[in-house]
């Protein structure tokens, strides 16, 4: 899901995930680090933009501190940051005006327009150059990639996998083994009824900001179903498989009454509902680990993780944030910005460095990760986490182990679709007379005049 709030959110949690107990000395890194873009003879200079805002000076040192490290081992560079989040509504102005830094974090719903628009930089030659490239999951790595050419116009570096947050204690309290979560549709639905009682809800839902279609989405996925049409010039959601979806959330919601009667939901209500012990289970990402700790002072023990229930379709939704870089900036800065991106997310000893820095300030390590890689490269990563974890591990090893397909969020204008299936997904659990067939041939046709209007 890559709307505005959901990454703002995302983009929120990765910068805190650095922050420890430092002074504001770190802001003053800041100059040494950043500057003007002429840094002098024979240095070539690239500006990022995912510096860490002001208002969290340990992530601000801390990016500072792999500047000077990365400076310092690639003689010649120099690394401008700049805390100036992607915004698509902005960004092809911004490029126009020669306003864009020379890498951009962006999100896995945006590379496809981007391509088309000329308006993001092929580093076929360097992605390739880098050895670890392979290692993505196949999943991944197609975000990263035209499919009609194969070149590859961007580093993904924060992926998840939905999954089911459950509580473990309220699996326990309703007869329920807490260390079997429900695999199928079948098991959801019947595990949902179970838990439900006058003061929990087993299932809480989201509808709203986009997060109504994202959700659905996942659950199409988890049918085998498509949401749009291979080369995404057509809605396909309408299908039967959709339709097995809606219907799956219609009966929990109005014939077992597990699902939470309170709608328009956001997945931060749905977080806090799991968290106050309001609701049993809720689809989230396992990034949410972290604001169960630090928001709500949450016990770790009583919360585990599981993959989607299925129906057939053996796969979750994946996504994530993704490096893009500027097409306008020069071949030099290109090639200095991509070695950051890969020094600053990629290499062993960064990593094992934030991960310590991070356990030691009492935030939380060890959640799934096993998302971005596959092979030995991911093998290492997951060691590292488990090697500085501080949350009960066991209680995800169900999701850690899953081996379901991870299929991307479809191509084609994602937040546009989405949004469209928002109403759908409302009314489905609002109204007990609702009509799954026939609201969502409304909104593929309504969406259809999207995809045509985007292929004209």
């Amino acid at each position: 899901m890559d709307s505005f709030i959901k990454h703002g959110t995302r983009r929120k949690f990765l910068q805190q995930s650095a922050t420890v107990g430092v002074s504001l000395l770190g802001l003053e890194l800041l100059a040494a680090c950043g500057g003007a873009a002429n840094a002098g003879s024979g240095t070539v200079t690239a500006s990022i933009n995912n510096l860490p805002p002001s208002t969290n000076p340990g992530a601000v040192y801390v990016f500072n501190q792999t500047v000077k490290q990365f400076q310092q081992s690639h003689p010649g560079t120099k690394i401008v940051g700049k805390n100036d989040p992607y915004d698509p509504t902005t960004y092809f102005a911004r490029l126009a005006a020669k306003q864009t830094e020379d890498a951009v974090e962006s999100w896995f719903t945006e590379p496809p327009l981007l391509i088309k628009k000329h308006a993001v930089a092929d580093i076929t030659d360097l992605a390739k150059g880098w050895k670890y490239f392979d290692s993505y999951n196949p999943g991944i790595s197609s975000i990263a990639k035209d499919p009609a050419s194969g070149k590859i116009y961007g580093v993904p570096v924060t992926g998840y996998a939905l999954g089911i947050w459950y509580n473990r204690k309220l699996f326990k309290a309703a007869g329920l083994d807490p260390d079997k979560p429900p695999t199928t549709w079948e098991e959801f639905r019947g595990y949902a009824k179970q838990l439900t009682s006058s003061s929990v809800a087993g299932f809480a839902e989201t509808s709203t900001s986009n997060q109504g279609g994202w959700h659905f989405t996942n659950w199409m996925y988890t049918v085998g179903g498509d949401m749009q049409s291979a080369d995404g010039t057509k809605a396909t959601f309408n299908s039967d498989k959709g339709v097995s979806v809606l219907q799956l959330l219609k009966d929990m919601r109005f014939t077992d009454q597990s699902i939470k009667k309170q709608q328009l939901l956001t997945q931060d209500q749905t977080l806090q509902l799991l968290a106050t012990n309001k609701a049993a289970m809720v689809v989230m990402a396992p990034d949410m680990l972290d604001t169960l700790k630090s928001q709500y002072k949450a016990n770790l023990e009583d919360f585990g993780m599981a993959p989607m229930p299925q129906n057939g379709g053996n796969a979750a939704l994946t996504g994530g944030n993704i490096f893009i870089f500027n097409p306008k900036s020069s071949r030099e800065a290109i090639k200095t910005a991509f070695d950051f991106v890969i020094y600053s997310q990629f290499d062993l000893s960064v990593m094992e460095n934030n991960l310590a820095l991070k356990s030691s300030a009492g935030q939380t390590v060890g959640a799934p990760s096993n998302i971005l890689f596959t092979g030995e490269f991911q093998d290492t990563i997951n060691k590292l986490n488990l090697k500085y974890a501080n949350v009960p591990t066991g209680n995800y090893t169900t999701f850690a182990n899953s081996k379901l397909t991870l299929r991307p969020e479809p191509r084609t204008e994602t937040q546009k679709m989405y949004a469209a299936l928002d109403s759908v997904v409302q009314t489905t659990l609002s109204n007990a007379n609702a009509d799954p067939k026939a609201l969502l041939d409304q909104a593929a046709q309504q969406f259809q005049k999207i995809l045509d209007q985007a292929a004209s």
